[in-house]
């Protein structure tokens, strides 16, 4: 009878794992950094819960210091990212956080703190949801690392 339970487990968390399929992204150069551990553990659950019909979920993922939202992924986070040297690429404050939007590719855009160490990038696709939707709902947690400077 043992087995038979332990069977059941196994093929439980098997139907249960294949329901919800890990994110696979590349770590970040310093993800292990103790800053991104304070931001992954302050992320929300959810982006949009305001401003989409079906907020996107956060999944689980691969890598240490990474997040992402929806299924397909249509937001994704790593910090740990080189901190980018000043710049003058177009910089957006959400919050107490300053992004360089680095790439629009195809409603695709990429965004990297700044002035943040470490800093944090986060890919969003705009067909989804909305930049600053994303960005208000992440911007919190990305506030937890040091300011080091700003845009301005």
């Amino acid at each position: 009878m043992p087995r038979l339970r332990l069977a059941l487990l196994v093929a439980g968390a098997l139907a249960l794992a294949g329901c919800a399929p890990v994110v696979t992204l590349p770590a970040a150069e310093e993800a292990a950094d103790p800053g991104c551990a304070d931001v992954v553990v302050s992320l929300p659950a959810e982006i949009g819960a305001d401003s989409l019909p079906e907020p996107l979920e956060r999944r689980n993922v691969s890598s240490q210091g990474s997040a992402a939202y929806g299924e397909p992924s249509a937001v994704t986070l790593r910090c740990g990212m080189p901190e980018p040297a000043p710049s003058t690429e177009r910089c957006i404050t959400v919050g107490d956080v300053d992004w360089l939007l680095l790439g629009q590719e195809d409603d695709v855009w990429t965004l990297v703190s700044y002035g943040r160490s470490p800093a944090t990038e986060v890919v969003i696709d705009t067909k989804v949801t909305s930049s600053s939707s994303a960005l208000e709902a992440l911007s919190p947690a990305v506030a937890r690392t040091e300011l080091v400077r700003t845009c301005s």
